[in-house]
């Protein structure tokens, strides 16, 4: 008699809870962003030191900039336009993967993304808001759940990917004040940092799957 065996992963690296201290992470990280826009509403001059500007970072190598960009934003619909999605996938990021792809990797991915945007700007823009950054989360998260999360047929996490990117990262309407371009280039950079993340371990991520046997 000839027995046939289909094979079936039934949990993943993602099919653990995230770190409980996640949560207390995204709630710190949004509450950071918070104080620096606060402090920029307040005092114009706070908002000039702290943005994103060509002429400072690409011709007078005010580096810094880079990052203090995150933490600013125009106003408080700016701010709030970014903040749920910047706490669920920060909470996300930290809880499985950790202090060094969030808050470390993203705050240099994120530097990486705005200094390249300033790129393709004229001298005296202000690149400010914290959009950048989540573009990259989204692209990171999304991309690393698809190559891991095998409980589920490519095909279904493909369609989910799209699915939750469609939701987050396609706007609804366009604005001259927005940087989409900024937007296109965290995301690219976060699909190709999760892509590179993966398969620098892919073994160890692959030796936490637990496979059910069927028989038939």
């Amino acid at each position: 008699m000839r027995n046939d065996f289909e094979f079936r992963i039934k949990s993943t690296f993602l099919s653990q809870r995230p770190r409980k201290e996640g949560s207390l992470i995204a709630a710190v990280s949004i509450q950071a962003i918070l104080l620096v826009s606060l402090i920029c509403w307040k005092d114009p001059q706070m908002f000039r030191l702290l943005a994103a500007v060509p002429q400072r970072v690409l011709v007078e190598h005010e580096y810094w900039r880079l990052i203090t960009a995150i933490g600013v934003h125009a106003d408080l619909r700016h701010f709030a336009s970014n903040a749920v999605f910047f706490i669920f996938f920060s909470y996300l990021l930290y809880g499985y993967l950790g202090f060094w792809i969030y808050p470390v990797s993203i705050l240099v991915l994120g530097s990486l993304t705005h200094y390249l945007a300033l790129l393709t700007y004229a001298d005296n823009i202000h690149l400010v808001g914290a959009s950048g950054v989540v573009y990259l989360m989204a692209g990171f998260w999304l991309t690393f759940n698809v190559l891991v999360q095998r409980t589920r047929s490519l095909a279904k996490r493909l369609m989910q990917a799209i699915g939750i990117g469609l939701l987050v990262l396609v706007p609804t309407n366009l604005s001259p004040e927005v940087s989409y371009r900024t937007h296109l280039i965290g995301c690219t950079i976060g699909v190709m940092a999760a892509m590179g993340y993966f398969q620098s371990r892919k073994e160890r991520i692959r030796s936490l799957e637990t496979i059910e046997i069927e028989e038939f």
